[in-house]
């Protein structure tokens, strides 16, 4: 269980789900609770939301307090970043819905009340990012509980109107006046009406003054009230025939991106096709750019950002020149699906994306840097020495001759420098050698990025020599590239299978002076060659003197997701493991450097 804290894997939290029914038939005790704690309080959000639902499914938690920790993350989704969270917390958590709504039907009423109680804005700006986590279901589940859900409400007629009885009269005389329009209309194998009167008296004042019909929704309009059945049917994407005419350009929306979804229920013969996708009955947008126009003119600047890198997280390469380099939002996730998207792309439509990859790779490596420069100080500036040869410093030199002072006749006091003191000569011949040794497989993709922005920023200390070894079932040394995470990036080929005793072999050919080497592996070690070489390999290097780190995870956080025994077998034979977070891994290098431990 551990292992699996740092995965955004939906069939982990599935598998997780799994292991409640051997735990809750085999009485695993008190390691099962105590894991499944630290992963509801620490793990990735996905992970986090599938541990509370196991929680409650072995009764280690009340059903009540997991539906109020749900409602919380609605509540709290006010930003990019607790959006993105909620998404994947409520897709982690829905993964056990079908036995949490069996065992525990109380666990989620909280977090129906809170859907159905949000204003109708808070509702719209989260609507995006609840249809996410909610795709988590199969078609047929979300049906299901759409039933659940307008049962519970009665599917009711929402009659509280906020409108005074002057305007409740116009409204009522519009909708006269539009039934007799109606029905004058010809019908089929009918002839049209000679002449229609035209209404006399009151009414037909009325009529002529009714207010035009309301526009659509969009932000900066008023929006009219959503009907908590219409709501659920907007967030589960489910009878979009029954919403209001103005809703159903939310649907439509983001139909696009989610279509009808995967599992049971998705070939049913009443959904259309959306974007490529199963959807729903509307035609799809016929260009990334009126999906991205039409995305802004319903949810504002903000949240088209999120949409559409969600998108290009799910394999749409026609959005990724709607986003604008200078307003997306740098992440870790968005660069690492438009890398793996430019991966199969010709270079006339590459280079268009370059300037979006290069925004991102730089304020990715500018804020990274900003965290790891303390915990690399004094690596990278020259070491004051009493010997000659280095530039004088001349602050030091001040302060240890203040005692050594001459009175000018003309009154001014002169310092002498009887012990000067001056700077060692800062080397790019390094005294160190750190080797990195990425494990680019395909379940590594995070953690390559981090490792590239990380090589980037250690490789700019002067006494490291920093070595870039990136494999899967072949080695590729990309040394050159350190300097230029972009080009390290954009080289690197993420997929393939793992062989980690390849990687640690090519390794130890680089070893010139075992003592003042660190070799870091970056994995998952999920060994895919037999564990005897890897082993073997781990036991050489360790022999030589060499000092050696596995890094479970290499993300921002550091939560792992690692195969646990073999990294037990790998501390047996010398290497200790860690999840560690770039800085965690900048302090253990300079840490090393100094002399401080081994």
């Amino acid at each position: 269980l551990p292992g699996l804290a740092g995965s955004e894997d939906p069939a982990d939290a599935a598998a997780l789900v799994a292991l409640a029914d051997r735990a809750a038939a085999h009485h695993l005790g008190l390691r099962t609770d105590d894991a499944l704690a630290d992963l509801a309080a620490t793990a990735s959000p996905l992970m986090q939301g599938a541990a509370l639902a196991v929680r409650v499914l072995l009764d280690l938690d009340p059903a009540a307090e997991l539906g109020g920790r749900a409602a919380g993350w609605i509540d709290g989704a006010g930003t990019a970043d607790s959006r993105r969270a909620l998404t994947r917390r409520l897709g982690g958590l829905l993964t056990a819905a079908g036995p949490l709504l069996q065992s525990s039907p109380a666990a989620l009423t909280p977090l129906l009340d809170r859907v159905e109680h949000l204003a109708d804005q808070d509702f719209l700006d989260r609507l995006p990012a609840l249809r996410g986590g909610f795709d988590a279901l199969s078609p047929a589940a979300r049906d299901r509980l759409l039933h659940t859900v307008t049962e519970r409400l009665g599917d009711r007629i929402d009659l509280a109107l906020d409108a005074s009885p002057a305007l409740l009269a116009l409204w009522a005389a519009a909708d006269a006046a539009g039934l007799a329009a109606l029905e004058a209309l010809p019908r089929p194998g009918t002839q049209a009406p000679t002449a229609v009167p035209a209404p006399e008296g009151p009414e037909a004042a009325q009529a002529v003054e009714a207010p035009p019909e309301r526009a659509p929704l969009a932000p900066e309009a008023d929006s009219p009230r959503l009907a908590p059945a219409d709501r659920w049917r907007l967030l589960l994407g489910r009878e979009r025939d029954r919403l209001p005419a103005g809703a159903r350009r939310y649907a439509h929306a983001l139909d696009e991106l989610y279509g009808a979804g995967r599992g049971e229920g998705a070939s049913d013969l009443d959904l259309g096709r959306v974007g490529g996708q199963g959807g729903g009955q509307d035609a799809s947008f016929p260009t990334a750019r009126e999906w991205s126009q039409e995305l802004e003119a319903l949810f504002g600047a903000d949240v088209r950002e999120e949409v559409l890198a969600g998108a290009a997280e799910a394999g749409r390469t026609d959005v990724l020149t709607q986003l604008d380099p200078q307003a997306v939002r740098p992440s870790v996730e968005l660069l690492s699906s438009v890398l793996s998207l430019a991966g199969g792309m010709p270079e006339a439509q590459l280079a268009r994306l370059r300037p979006l990859v290069r925004r991102l790779v730089d304020e990715l490596a500018k804020e990274l840097a900003t965290r790891l420069r303390p915990a690399l100080s004094g690596l990278s500036t020259p070491r004051p020495t009493r010997r000659p040869g280095g530039k004088l410093d001349l602050a030091r030199t001040l302060r240890a001759n203040l005692a050594h002072t001459r009175r000018r006749p003309d009154g001014t006091v002169v310092v002498v420098p009887e012990r000067p003191v001056f700077s060692t000569r800062a080397s790019r011949e390094a005294d160190w050698r750190l080797i990195l040794v990425v494990d680019v497989s395909g379940s590594m993709e995070a953690s390559v990025i981090w490792s590239a922005l990380t090589a980037a920023v250690l490789g700019g200390v002067p006494t490291l020599s920093t070595h870039f070894l990136a494999f899967s079932t072949q080695v590729v040394d990309l040394t050159d590239r350190v300097e230029d995470p972009l080009s390290l990036l954009l080289e690197v080929r993420v997929g393939g299978g793992t062989h980690i005793a390849a990687g640690l072999a090519h390794a130890r050919s680089l070893i010139t002076v075992p003592s003042r080497t660190l070799v870091v592996v970056v994995s998952d070690f999920e060994e895919g060659a037999p564990i005897g070489g890897l082993l073997g390999e781990v036991r050489a290097l360790a022999a030589s003197g060499a000092h050696l780190l596995g890094c479970a995870a290499l993300d921002d956080e550091g939560t792992p997701r690692y195969s646990v025994p073999v990294a037990r077998q790998l501390v047996a034979a010398g290497m200790p493991v860690a999840a560690l977070s770039p800085l965690a891994l900048a302090r253990w290098v300079g840490d090393r450097l100094r002399g401080e431990s081994r």
